[in-house]
Parts: structure tokens; sequence; C-alpha cells
């Protein structure tokens, strides 16, 4: 698939809307974070649309990072070019919603909580799963506290195991979990609260309320590559993980 087809950016009066469209389930590869960087940096500091939309057209919202790609010789090119990606939409000027369906699992999960909104439908998962396969998240562990605190964020990191819709509803985790029917009603619900604001006072705000998490952002992103190239790279048991993963049959850890 050509690059300029993994992802797409169209703007509509004031919608932006950021299509994901690595099918069938969006695994975040090099060439496709690339091409999102390009989309999003072509809108320029000041975009014209007052509300960025995240979104898929495939079965799952992302089901993570490019496996494939996360050997110890590609995993910091891979990390660079998505914690890029994270920075410009922790940063991004409007207010960004994420509209998932299926499923946000890995990087597609810190990819939605790098939005100020989540919206689901109720079929949606989210999940940290790379436990499962002898990694970790780099993100989650500054984004989720945030949302569900640092005991689910743990619960979620060290077991690996999804929570439906509903549930991370409840947490917290997302804003609002409806039927998949009911998610563009939902979206314009959501976006009718925000209108009779002034752009350039939202933006401000926007700019506050996110000041704590993206402060530390930069910090946290540095040390999280340091952890994955200098600690978790050296370890026996990721590349066991990740090669059992693309061979599909279960791990076998040595613990080390």
């Amino acid at each position: 698939m050509k690059a300029s087809e993994l992802a797409s950016l169209t703007t509509k009066g004031e919608l932006i809307r950021l299509t994901l469209k690595n099918a069938p389930l969006n695994f975040l590869h090099r060439a496709m974070l690339q091409r999102i960087q390009e989309l999003l940096e072509s809108l320029g500091d000041s975009p014209a649309g007052r509300f960025l939309i995240v979104d898929s057209d495939c079965a799952a919202f992302s089901a993570g990072l490019e496996m494939a790609e996360q050997t110890k010789e590609a995993v910091f090119l891979l990390l660079d070019q998505y914690h890029t990606v994270a920075r410009m939409l922790s940063a991004f000027p409007r207010p960004t919603i994420a509209v998932v369906k299926g499923m946000a699992l890995g990087a597609g999960n810190e990819l939605a909580a790098c939005c100020d909104f989540v919206l689901a439908s109720v079929q949606a998962t989210f999940g940290q799963p790379e436990i499962k396969v002898g990694t970790m998240p780099s993100l989650a562990s500054l984004l989720l506290p945030q949302r569900i605190g640092t005991q689910r964020t743990l619960q979620m990191i060290l077991t690996g195991n999804p929570v439906d819709a509903r549930e991370a509803e409840r947490m917290g985790l997302i804003y609002r979990a409806v039927p998949e029917d009911a998610l563009d009603a939902a979206l314009g619900e959501l976006l009718d609260s925000f209108r009779e604001s002034s752009t350039a006072v939202m933006e401000l705000a926007l700019r506050s309320a996110r000041r704590a998490r993206n402060h530390e952002l930069d910090t946290h992103l540095r040390e999280a590559q340091s952890l994955f190239l200098d600690e978790l790279m050296d370890l026996e048991d990721p590349d066991e993980g990740i090669k059992a993963f693309l061979e599909r049959r279960p791990p076998k850890w040595k613990h080390r």
C-alpha cells in the first residue's frame, strides 16, 4: 500500500478528520506514522477547522505498533516516529476527539488517550497487551493514570487484559460509549456543547488544561526510549515474545 493511502485528512467546514486506513487492524508502522505526521504538519500552527476527529475506516481503531518493526535494530526508529505523532496530537491547538470502533490496543489505546475525548462504540475494546508479547507500553504509564488512576493503569499494563467500552466508560478511560449507529449523533452532541465558545479562548483553555501532561511528556518519552533501548531490548524475553507472536505460537519465557 502506498504511504498516501495509509491515512487521510479531510476538512469539511469546522471539522478536520484524520482517518487511519491500514486495513484490517491499523497496525502502526513507520511509514504510516510518517504519513500521519505529514498530514498533521500540513494543517500548520493555526488550523482552519475548530475540531480534530481521529477515526478509522477499518475493523479496528488500531491494534498497536507493528510487531515486525519492534526488533532491537528497528525499534528506536519506530518509537521515535510514534512519539513524534503522540507529541503532535497532544499539543494540537483545537479540541481532539478519537472515535473508536473495534480494538484500540497498545499504541492504539495510547493514541486515543492523546486526544481530549474518546467516543466509542459499545463493541469497542481497549487495552495494553504488550506484556503478553514480552514488551511494555511507552506512553500508557503517563497518559492513563490521569484518567483511571495508578492501580487500574498498572492492572492494564501488568495483565495485558482488555476492557470493553462500557467498563472503559465506568473507569473514566473514555468519555462515552454508545451503540455504533449512535456514534455520529454522540459526536454531534459533544461538538454542539463547544460551538458557542470562542475558538481563541478554547485554545488557551486547552493549553492550560494540558500543561502538566505536556510538560512531562518530553521527559517521559526520553526515559521510555532509554528503557526500551538500554534495558528492555537487552533482555531475551522481548525477542521471544515478538517471534512467538509472528509465528502464532505461545511464547516460552526465560524470565530474563
